[in-house]
């Protein structure tokens, strides 16, 4: 466990990321009060800094400065050569109209050790209205150039003169004149190429030169927003430049993930790409792209938008939105034929199974209202195609959004909507588990560690961590399971000649794929520890699951559910639930005698309620024993009133219904009757002596029951007939002798 002063300062920043989120939304007072409890945890000077320019940020979106100023300085104070304090002062300033104290601030601010970037181009907006062309203009270049320029600077940029550099010099173009029209040219000439006879090698030059006419200046284009990135990396894909044309949509996906439209064009085009012969490492295959793809448009609602639009102009008909759920299921299905079978892509996980997870999440995700694709300060959060982001854990890896995207899913944890376990390994567990398959669950739990850490460990000797994790055997053993000790005897010690505990199946501490490969757990300061003890308790719930479909089977496994329980009680004990977990088992087990009992299988019945007693302690023991003994009860009564009864088998059962309850008048009373149809029998059979000792037992067992039942009519009346019945025959022994 960490110190309490870390963990308090990984909250604080934890909270101040929620606060972040909260701003993103335009939730000033959801955010006031994170950045502020943030505080209140007495955080790190860098992370008190991030809170105060949080509540500064909230201050000045509602119009007040002067606290806004207050709260940027508290930030300078606590981090004086931090860069944003800074920023926002002059920011502050500026909107105060102190533009010459806000052009000090943005000066500042770019020479402290780490310059906030957007400054360069604040400081060109407000010497520009100080008059300081010369300055304004090369500000505003050099923004240019460092890519940080957006639409609104570009057209002030243009305004004061300040040309893309072609060719090493200004030429005036600016956009919206020179560079912007030569591009669209291009471009129309590129749509041009496709018409009739399309000619795809040479619009993928056109549009290639549009392209880099207007990303001229070493930055992304310009033009990125919009359909021009799709229809390029199209055109690219099918004139055989498919390479190039993944590597296209891939960035412009990164720079707008929201924009469905990229992420479709880049889908088809890693769907159809062929895997490469040599892969570099850590490099995912295309397929595995491709389903990170896929998966973020399925529950996309902006994407199916699009595609019922499209339908209806093509076919002139309106196409409906109670049609998208069979159009995805479909469009899902599509893609799954079109994957490599199971065994032939080269990965650990199926990839219809890594596409069920990919969607699953993106649909926990969807209904979560989608993570905020924004980065960067406001004015680039205004920039068309920001949004929300859609997918599931691969599509959040290969964003490089894992560190955001955790901290916002640890703001979900106790919500409607918890994030952290979808996203990450324990995702394909849930799949199995909401499928019914708890042995697939189990199996998926055995390995949670990503490739480098399955070679060290296989390296090192610590192979086969979850090798035979199930139970579905009859026998009950198994291999040493996700957090399991000893052999799951039910007793929970440890011997001295017990095997040494089985090495955890996760990434080793600082594992550096780890956040890839668990986004929902990269916002936690206990990520690995988390993972662990949440895998623990999946594999704990699979087990008592297995055990009850064991019971549940159409042939019953007996001693493969008694196997299961007692590995889950076992394995319970490490998360300290062993009673809770006897609980379930015990209302699974009543539920699953129930529904025998219904279906008048009174001898399944009483099996399973007898299985689930012999792994039970005797703290939980008593809820079976009374539904056991109403079972049995009925099950020897239905038995001596069949027209053949076999009255040994009623008798025993009657017994045994009243050892474990002998307050159940039903069964004492039945059993003193059957016990005389026995001795009776006996008696015709020519045995005296067995119809006494039968007669003797039915008397006292009457005797007995009128303790619980005194001056019970028919209990008395049936002691009275036994114990004459019983004088009869002692006087007749007496008289033969026998």
């Amino acid at each position: 466990m960490a110190p309490r002063g870390e963990s308090a300062a990984a909250d604080a920043e934890t909270v101040c990321g929620e606060g972040e989120l909260a701003l993103g939304r335009g939730d000033g007072g959801a955010a006031e009060a994170s950045f502020r409890r943030a505080l209140s945890l007495a955080p790190a000077p860098e992370v008190a800094a991030r809170a105060h320019v949080g509540l500064g940020r909230v201050h000045l979106a509602s119009g007040d400065v002067d606290d806004a100023r207050a709260e940027f300085q508290h930030a300078h104070d606590a981090v004086p050569d931090g860069s944003a304090p800074l920023f926002w002062l002059g920011c502050a300033m500026a909107h105060q109209g102190e533009l010459a104290a806000a052009d000090s601030y943005f000066t500042r601010s770019l020479a402290c050790p780490a310059p906030h970037l957007r400054a360069l181009v604040q400081r060109g907006y407000v010497r520009a209205k100080l008059g300081w062309w010369g300055q304004a203009r090369a500000d505003l270049r050099a923004a240019g150039q460092g890519g940080v320029l957006d639409a609104e600077g570009w057209w002030v940029a243009a305004v004061l003169g300040v040309g893309r550099p072609v060719g090493g010099a200004d030429d005036g173009a600016t956009p919206g004149s020179g560079v912007r029209l030569v591009g669209g040219l291009l471009r129309k000439a590129g749509l041009a190429a496709l018409g009739g006879r399309a000619d795809w090698v040479r619009a993928a030059e056109l549009f290639g030169a549009a392209w880099e006419l207007d990303g001229a200046d070493g930055g992304f284009p310009a033009l990125a927003n919009g359909c021009f990135p799709a229809l390029y990396g199209a055109t690219l894909a099918v004139g055989g430049r498919r390479d190039l044309a993944v590597e296209l949509l891939d960035t412009a996906a990164r720079r707008d993930p929201a924009d469905h439209r990229v992420t479709h064009a880049l889908a088809i085009t890693l769907l159809n790409s062929p895997a490469p012969e040599a892969p570099l490492p850590q490099t995912p295959a295309p397929w595995e792209q491709a389903i990170a793809a896929w998966g973020a448009l399925l529950h996309d609602d902006s994407f199916w938008e699009r595609v019922r639009h499209a339908a209806g102009r093509r076919y002139g008909v309106e196409a409906g939105a109670d049609l998208v759920p069979e159009l995805r299921t479909g469009l899902r299905d599509a893609v799954t034929r079109r994957l490599p079978e199971e065994g032939t892509g080269g990965g650990r996980i199926a990839p219809d199974l890594l596409l069920q997870r990919e969607a699953d999440a993106a649909r926990l995700l969807a209904e979560a209202g989608g993570f905020p694709a924004d980065r960067g300060e406001p004015s680039q959060r205004e920039a068309p195609g920001h949004g929300r982001l859609h997918g599931g854990p691969l599509r959040i890896a290969a964003l490089g959004r894992v560190r955001e995207f955790g901290t916002f899913a640890a703001a979900t944890e106790s919500g409607r909507h918890p994030l952290v376990q979808p996203f990450s390994e324990l995702g394909f567990a849930h799949l199995q588990l909401n499928a019914g398959q708890p042995a697939d669950a189990l199996a998926a739990l055995t390995e949670l560690r990503c490739r480098d850490c399955r070679a060290r460990g296989r390296a090192a000797g610590a192979g086969g961590v979850g090798d035979g994790v199930g139970c579905t055997g009859g026998t009950g053993e198994s291999g040493g399971g996700l957090g399991e000790e000893g052999s799951g005897s039910g007793s929970g010690s440890a011997t001295a000649s017990a095997p040494p505990p089985t090495p955890e199946p996760v990434c080793a501490p600082n594992c550096p794929r780890f956040d890839e490969l668990n986004p929902g757990y990269a916002g936690l300061p206990d990520r690995r520890q988390r993972l662990v003890r949440d895998a623990r308790e999946l594999a704990l719930h699979a087990r008592v699951t297995l055990g009850r479909d064991e019971l549940t089977a159409p042939r019953p496994d007996f001693d493969a559910a008694a196997a299961c329980w007692r590995r889950a009680l076992v394995h319970s004990r490490r998360l300290e639930r062993y009673r809770h977990t006897q609980a379930d088992i015990v209302a699974l087990s009543l539920a699953a005698a129930k529904d025998a009992y219904r279906a008048g299988r009174l001898s399944l019945a009483v099996a399973t309620l007898e299985t689930t007693r012999t792994v039970i302690g005797a703290n939980e023991r008593h809820r079976l024993d009374g539904q056991l003994a109403r079972v049995l009860a009925d099950r020897g009564i239905g038995e001596a009133n069949r027209e053949e009864p076999a009255l040994d088998e009623s008798a025993a059962d009657l017994r045994r219904s009243v050892a474990l309850s002998p307050r159940q008048r039903r069964a004492q009373l039945s059993l003193g009757i059957v016990l005389r149809v026995l001795a009776l029998r006996r008696w015709g059979s020519g045995s005296l002596s067995g119809a006494r000792a039968t007669l003797e037992e039915a008397t006292e067992r009457l005797t007995a029951a009128l303790t619980h039942f005194p001056d019970d009519p028919e209990i008395t009346e049936e002691r009275n007939r036994a114990q004459s019945e019983l004088n009869f025959v002692r006087g007749q022994f007496d008289e033969s002798g026998r």
